[in-house]
């Protein structure tokens, strides 16, 4: 009887320690799990660029569900639907063709952004509930027209 005993709780024992890896992974795996947002932190909102690209034209921009951009600038007003997808600490934005009237469109381009300086929110008054924001954007435009280089500005969130 003792031998069964001293067998039984060998057994036990052994199948306590193979499980408490598997235990403590389950267990620490959501610790490591973070949004998946350049920084850490979501990215949602509307950008206006600080400078204008390509002469006169000013680009403002709306990282939502159904992302949207507007130039304005030249005498034209576009407005225009974009798609957009972070990776890593990148966010990809895509530029669909956009009529503009009077015979006139902007080009489809794409563009890529990185957080550039600090975060709304993270320093100073922060507003409880909410999460801090990117508030600068780094970004470069590659234009699709034949002839134009890329160009690379700073966009403030609005």
């Amino acid at each position: 009887m003792y031998r069964f005993a001293k067998l039984l709780l060998s057994a036990i024992m052994m199948l306590a320690v193979v499980q408490s890896p598997a235990l403590m992974a389950q267990d620490i795996a959501p610790m490591v799990m973070v949004p998946d947002h350049p920084v850490g932190v979501p990215v949602n909102g509307c950008f206006r660029a600080n400078q204008n690209l390509y002469g006169p034209y000013r680009l403002t921009f709306c990282l939502e569900r159904r992302g949207t951009y507007e130039i304005r600038g030249g005498g034209v007003r576009c407005d225009g639907r974009l798609t957009w997808r972070t990776s890593g600490r990148d966010i990809l934005i895509d530029l669909q063709r956009a009529s503009c009237g009077r015979g006139r469109a902007w080009e489809q381009a794409t563009i890529d952004c990185r957080s550039y300086g600090g975060l709304l929110g993270a320093i100073g008054r922060v507003i409880v509930g909410q999460s801090p924001r990117i508030r600068t954007l780094r970004c470069t435009y590659h234009p699709t027209v034949r002839g134009e280089r890329r160009e690379t500005f700073t966009a403030t969130r609005r």
